[in-house]
């Protein structure tokens, strides 16, 4: 790894994530990924943070109506190519509630894979 640069990923933006779902959800707990910290509900992984983006694990159809309508971008960590079920939003810590709906569902959907794992 010499010499390329290390991905710095925003630990209180995940800070404020993790508070943020965990009273959606006080089940859910802290992880690491690649080098990048998730929420995980079990096994799975929730959201996350990558760099400053969230990334979020929704259904195949409702993470594309929400880049379609421009509320997300395709999730590609480290340029992995183009995972269905993902999206990366772009929203300050001080205004996490906004994607409230969003981060829920996403619960509820891992809450759905876990059970059938």
């Amino acid at each position: 790894m010499d010499g390329i640069p290390r991905l710095l990923h925003d630990r209180d933006l995940f800070e404020a994530l993790l508070q943020h779902v965990r009273a959606l959800d006080d089940a859910t707990r802290e992880g690491a990924v690649f080098g990048y910290p998730v929420v995980l509900i079990g096994h799975r992984v929730v959201c996350c943070v990558y760099g400053s983006g969230i990334g979020i694990r929704l259904p195949a159809d409702d993470a594309q109506r929400l880049i379609d309508c421009g509320g997300a971008v395709y999730f590609q960590p480290y340029g992995r190519s183009v995972m269905r079920e993902w999206v990366e939003m772009r929203v300050a810590r001080d205004r996490l509630h906004e994607i409230t709906p969003v981060l829920s569902e996403a619960i509820r959907f891992v809450r759905g894979l876990e059970g059938s794992a």
